[in-house]
């Protein structure tokens, strides 16, 4: 039986949703003595002892489970909605209020609303498909995958926007063959003076190589986390919009 989020609050703006969170109790369904309800037994006559009437009920009660979760659970996925049609989100606060609830609020792991859409009319028709491509797998693996995977999408996401773009703004072709670290460093200098999108550009080329175990090892490097994963899907974000390739932007 699954935990049941019952919420409070939603602010679209910053992707946090606050609530109670209940767990089942004992066996489901199971037989409650309850207050009946008028409009169903207008009359009083399945009411018992102490003007009680017995239901089948799910029951359920705060959810002392998660209390008892390293850091009172914080930090750990929560899935809500049905296997089918389920989205992530992430554990930021966990507090027990006056009247025994669990309260938590929780942060969405959604990428919609970081990445914009890519205004496809403002790209040459032949890059259109290296574009598109390497974007949606940056959505799709944005939250789904491990951070090193996600951080490898929006690396080569970066790689495939920035050198064509360049390629738009007069940059010989052999551009497209080069990694993303020497297509940084091309598009932070003049003319194109991308100061911003070179630098995080350079920040996502060397999260990328944190994922690689011996470079890691050998320079004594920590492994990627969901939060530098976030860093790169956002860097991603900041070039399409910086470089005037997203919609409505």
């Amino acid at each position: 039986m699954s935990w049941i989020f019952r919420e409070d609050t939603f602010d679209p703006v910053t992707r946090t949703r606050r609530g109670r969170l209940f767990q089942p109790e004992g066996a489901q369904p199971a037989q409650y003595k309850v207050l009946p309800d008028p409009y169903e037994d207008p009359h009083g006559r399945s009411v018992g002892a102490q003007g009680r009437t017995t239901k089948t009920l799910y029951g359920y009660k705060a959810c002392a489970s998660l209390l008892r979760e390293p850091q009172r659970g914080m930090g750990l996925k929560l899935a809500l909605g049905v296997r089918d049609a389920a989205s992530a989100w992430r554990i930021i606060q966990t507090e027990v209020v006056a009247n025994g609830c669990v309260m938590i609020t929780l942060k969405s792991f959604s990428a919609f609303g970081i990445l914009p859409a890519v205004d496809m009319a403002t790209i040459p028709a032949e890059f259109e498909p290296a574009i598109s491509q390497t974007v949606a797998r940056a959505l799709d693996s944005a939250f789904r995958e491990t951070p090193v995977s996600m951080i490898d999408q929006c690396r080569n996401a970066l790689t495939a926007l920035l050198s064509r773009w360049l390629v738009t703004q007069g940059h010989d072709r052999s551009i497209l063959g080069e990694d993303l670290g020497r297509i940084a460093t091309i598009v932070g200098q003049p003319p194109y003076k991308k100061g911003m999108v070179s630098n995080l550009a350079q920040v996502v080329a060397r999260l990328h190589s944190r994922g690689k175990t011996n470079e890691a090892h050998t320079k004594g490097l920590r492994d990627p986390v969901d939060e530098d994963a976030e860093l790169a899907l956002h860097a991603l974000g900041f070039t399409l919009r910086d470089i005037g390739w997203a919609d409505g932007h």
